[in-house]
């Protein structure tokens, strides 16, 4: 969806130069590595982080609808279920769907720009990443 990326890069970029490299892991996503996972602010490292993707695999595919509030609802409810903060949650999720440390947006926005597949697809490719 064109205009919900327009409105993540509105606040973020200062040159319209700075798009491609912002927005390009919506395209492909890039070939990372496993450290992205280990966040201290987040509390994240790999082991951590196999456990967040093996409990949001199942809680998205469960959704049947994929709007940005169902998401956010669904992984909010779900770090809530785990004991968790959001973030030890959230990161993991945003890492495995876009394979950049910096990204325009959090996980909620990226899942729902993805879409259902794409996002389902790029957590399972994390999770093997991480040799879960």
């Amino acid at each position: 969806d064109v205009s919900a990326v327009a409105a993540l890069l509105q606040a973020r970029c200062e040159k319209l130069t700075e798009i491609p490299e912002k927005v390009d892991f919506f395209d492909a996503l890039p070939d990372y590595s496993v450290d992205l996972f280990t966040n201290q602010q987040s509390k994240t490292d790999s082991e951590v982080s196999a456990r967040m993707l093996q409990a949001a695999i199942p809680a998205l595919e469960g959704l049947a609808d994929w709007t940005q509030e169902a998401v956010h609802d669904c992984l909010i409810g779900l770090a809530e279920s785990l004991g968790v903060k959001n973030a030890t949650l959230m990161w993991p999720v945003r890492i495995a769907a876009a394979g950049k440390q910096v990204t325009p947006g959090g996980a909620v926005e990226i899942c729902h720009i993805l879409g259902k597949d794409e996002t389902l697809r790029r957590l399972r490719l994390g999770l093997e990443k991480l040799g879960a």
